[in-house]
């Protein structure tokens, strides 16, 4: 089998309809009380073949686990804020990410990891 794609439940706790079709149904968790990862509190997760869709992870509700498919999600739409962002020293991103808690800045320092990993 392969590798699960894991989103977590923001608004509410797994149920019918709080998720869309294709789900692993060996992979939900339902946590209640909520469970606190980093700075946020999640109703459970739930995980699929392949990664979701933006719009589905927007429709339902539902945080990807990879910090790469959230930084995607942050830049969703936005190309030329991507492209701009991207292209900015490290160094600087890191201080925004940090200092100034500059989300888009900490997207960029994901995805640029990744790239590098990647090659």
């Amino acid at each position: 089998m392969s590798e699960l794609h894991y989103y977590l439940y923001v608004s509410r706790p797994p149920n019918i309809g709080c998720q869309p079709d294709g789900w692993d149904r060996d992979s939900r968790e339902t946590w209640i009380p909520r469970k606190q990862i980093g700075e946020r509190y999640f109703w459970g997760r739930v995980g699929y073949p392949e990664q979701l869709p933006i719009n589905e992870c927007r429709r339902y509700q539902l945080m990807p686990e990879s910090e790469l498919e959230q930084a995607e999600i942050v830049f969703d739409g936005e190309d030329w804020l991507r492209q701009d962002y991207l292209g900015q020293p490290i160094a600087m991103l890191e201080e925004y990410a940090n200092e100034h808690y500059d989300h888009k800045a900490w997207a960029a320092l994901v995805i640029l990891r990744a790239q590098a990993q990647a090659e």
